[in-house]
């Protein structure tokens, strides 16, 4: 089970946040909703590694890796959509892949490049990827920005099936988002003493 124990961070001496705990029961949902400037994206950067705590621990987290959407797509420009997916998903057949790239309006673009993609398309495109790599935590940061209602009701209806029973936590501006995949709701400024943050 991931578990976050009074976790301390500063930049340049400015605190962002300390005295932060959270669990995340395995198979649980949980929706961390975060006023800008309050750390949500340090915790995540935390979380898969890309920063080091300075107080406190992180324990728990699976040893294949998190299955991560960022705000930012991070898809490679030189791969097409699927080979995206491939890379991170090798052991799962085409047909799969090419199934659930279907489910989520991504039809016949599968050997495109990200390029040639709108803003939401690429960002279903980075939550397939997401949900296709092995790992039984997946964490998805603003993952529906963007998308018109029709959309996203299709693509919640997606995550939610291909989620299962894996551990969850999802960083919203949407309870209404989080209500519908089933997320407990949890607010980062009631888990912290401080939030300042200065990257967001």
């Amino acid at each position: 089970m991931p578990e976050i124990q009074n976790l301390s961070f500063s930049y340049d001496g400015t605190p962002v946040f300390s005295g932060l705990c959270l669990s995340l029961p395995d198979g649980s949902r949980t929706a961390l909703l975060a006023p800008s400037g309050f750390g949500k994206t340090t915790l995540l950067r935390l979380l898969c590694g890309s920063l080091t705590p300075q107080g406190g621990s992180i324990t728990g987290l699976p040893a294949e890796g998190i299955a991560m959407v960022f705000q930012e797509d991070r898809l490679l420009p030189a791969c097409t959509v699927l080979e995206n997916l491939r890379l991170v998903a090798p052991e799962r057949p085409d047909t799969e892949l090419t199934a659930l790239l279907g489910e989520l309006g991504l039809s016949g673009w599968e050997n495109a490049r990200p390029g040639k993609l709108s803003g939401g398309m690429r960002r279903r495109a980075a939550i397939a990827r997401a949900l296709v790599f092995h790992s039984p935590l997946v964490i998805m940061d603003e993952p529906f920005k963007g998308l018109d209602e029709a959309t996203l009701a299709a693509t919640l209806a997606c995550v939610d099936r291909w989620l299962g029973d894996r551990t969850f936590l999802l960083v919203t501006h949407s309870p209404q988002e989080a209500e519908r995949l089933g997320c407990r709701i949890t607010r980062l400024d009631e888990l912290t003493r401080t939030g300042s943050e200065k990257q967001n």
